[in-house]
């Protein structure tokens, strides 16, 4: 039976039913979670929403953050660039008037304490929205899941500093997304009990840049306590670190000087400027606003890795990997921290050729990276290739951990992973880590085969493309360029079903399901392949080769 009406300490709301063979579920799309950030608000801490009388109908979604479209559907995927599956969605309207989220609900009444996971799209921080057609919260609801997915300020709406901001704001600015996922959390806490959710049982998720998003929020000292775990996906940015204050307020300026607005402007005329002047679609991406900023409060430490270090609560952890998301030509000799957006992966001192046509490409490349570690592992016995495969090996094996440093390399590996689960099971023992390499590859049509776009031996398991799967989201001509298989639905099926346990308990492992070790229990992992094979321990072969490799390169 529905939920029918629920009362939320603004006003009541009605939802409507979540579609197609869910019966039951109630998608309540489009509730307010704090005011229009617009006019004096641009660039504020997001506040309340206005109460209202009567009952909202919460059937339609709301627009997404102010940004350009074009990016959401030109996601990369490792070494090739091509169109995202979001594509199968009509790209929504924008707005600065953003600040709304969705629940998903199964329970027929208040109270019934079911799990609540709190949902951040991916995109950076400059791009996406709530409702991506893969992240149908249908398939978790089903399983007993409160889903909750969140819009938030992006790009320089969300994220800009600037001097004259600071001057107002004690003297410090930036970081008005992850203000808004706060009070978004204070939301969930607040409302979510009446709509059969626990808010004592939340999980924090998202892909990509919803990563960050979900470490920022479960670790920001406002939120302490109230997130139980993270769900990251395509990655787990353990290295990530924050620029500081002066910093954010030179991208900031820079930013200012590139859609030719003097950087003293006043700040009542920049909060009187048109969105759309603000936000220059002729820019390129690189050049947008889309960082948060270390700033002694929300951001309290100078990366994630420290931040970690510190933590004196437990969190639990689920995170990993696609296979053929990590770029293969980076330099390991880059800086172990890296931003999440300003600056790149060292790609330009490589000093070898970009690309491995054949085996003596492929043997060249890794000497060059393992140094003395290539002929101490007997590298040429141990990993054998040919002309014909030596290009799709290299992307495995960066993959699992051979590759340089930054964010679309090491980030994107499996091993910096599971070393995230040992490191963690040293400093907080009750704290939990799960580490996976998705390693199952959509399925495409054949007249597809040869668009690089779309050519699986091409983009293999592309970035986040385990989104379809842990939603279990994929259906009969969603998205239209895949044509699903019963494999497919069977992996999504038990997928979905670790997703569901983890929020529910902090363990993904339950009844029916293959067994999925700790990071923390012998560098243990899960390849989720049609499979699903576990792996433990490091002490020879590759992967000893792998795991000396990544402790020389991230000193751990």
């Amino acid at each position: 039976m529905p939920i029918g009406i629920v009362k939320t300490i603004y006003g009541k709301t009605r939802g409507v039913s979540a579609g197609e063979d869910a019966d039951g579920l109630t998608l309540f799309k489009g509730i307010p979670y704090a005011a229009p950030p617009v006019g004096p608000l641009r660039w504020a801490p997001p506040a309340p929403p206005a109460p209202w009388d009567g009952v909202r109908s919460c059937d339609s979604f709301a627009p997404a953050a102010y940004q350009d479209m074009k990016w959401v559907h030109r996601r990369d995927s490792a070494d090739v660039k091509g169109d995202d599956d979001t594509v199968s969605a009509a790209a929504p309207a924008i707005s600065e008037d953003c600040l709304y989220l969705n629940v998903c609900t199964g329970a027929a009444r208040p109270g019934e304490k079911r799990p609540v996971f709190i949902w951040f799209h991916g995109g950076g921080l400059t791009t996406g929205f709530s409702y991506e057609v893969q992240n149908n919260p249908v398939g978790l609801a089903k399983r007993g899941i409160v889903a909750v997915s969140v819009g938030q300020r992006l790009g320089p709406f969300g994220y800009i500093a600037l001097p004259q901001l600071s001057a107002e704001q004690g003297g410090k600015s930036g970081n008005y997304g992850l203000m808004d996922q706060l009070a978004a959390l204070d939301w969930v806490t607040e409302n979510i009990e009446q709509f059969g959710g626990d808010p004592n049982n939340i999980t924090v998720g998202g892909v990509s840049g919803g990563t960050w998003k979900s470490n920022a929020i479960a670790l920001c000292p406002y939120a302490r306590g109230r997130v139980k775990r993270v769900i990251a996906q395509s990655v787990f940015r353990w290295f990530m670190k924050f620029p500081t204050v002066p910093e954010a307020e030179r991208f900031g300026t820079d930013y200012l000087g590139q859609l030719g607005i003097a950087a003293d402007t006043p700040l009542d005329d920049l909060r009187k400027l048109p969105a759309e002047r603000v936000f220059s679609f002729d820019l390129a991406r690189d050049y947008v606003i889309g960082d948060m900023v270390c700033d002694g409060d929300y951001i309290p430490y100078g990366s994630f890795y420290e931040a970690f270090e510190k933590l004196d609560y437990d969190i639990d952890v689920m995170g990993g990997a696609t296979y053929g998301e990590a770029l293969v030509f980076t330099d390991p000799g880059d800086p172990v921290f890296y931003l999440g957006h300003h600056d790149g992966d060292g790609e330009t001192r490589y000093p070898l050729k970009k690309s491995i046509g054949n085996a003596a490409d492929f043997y060249a490349h890794f000497r060059y990276m393992l140094g003395d570690l290539y002929d101490k592992y007997d590298f040429e016995a141990l990993v054998k290739v040919t002309d014909e495969n030596a290009a799709k090996k290299a992307r495995r094996l960066a993959s699992l951990g051979l590759t340089g440093n930054g964010k679309s390399s090491g980030a994107r590996s499996l091993m910096l992973h599971r070393l995230f689960g040992m490191h963690m099971k040293k400093l907080r023992p009750n704290m939990s880590v799960y580490a996976y390499l998705w390693s199952h590859i959509p399925p495409v049509h054949p007249e597809d085969m040869t668009d690089p776009k779309m050519n699986p031996d091409l983009r293999l398991a592309f970035h986040g493309s385990d989104q379809w799967y842990a939603f279990r989201s994929l259906a009969g001509g969603v998205p239209a360029n895949r044509p699903w298989r019963e494999l497919d639905y069977r992996v999504a099926d038990i997928v979905c079903g670790y997703w569901a346990n983890f929020c529910r308990k902090g363990d993904p492992n339950g009844e029916g399901l293959p067994y999925w070790p700790s990071a923390g229990d012998d560098f243990g992992y899960l390849d989720q392949d049609g499979e699903m094979r576990h792996y433990q321990g490091v002490s020879e072969g590759l992967d000893a080769l792998i795991y000396e490799y990544a402790t020389r390169l991230y000193r751990i």
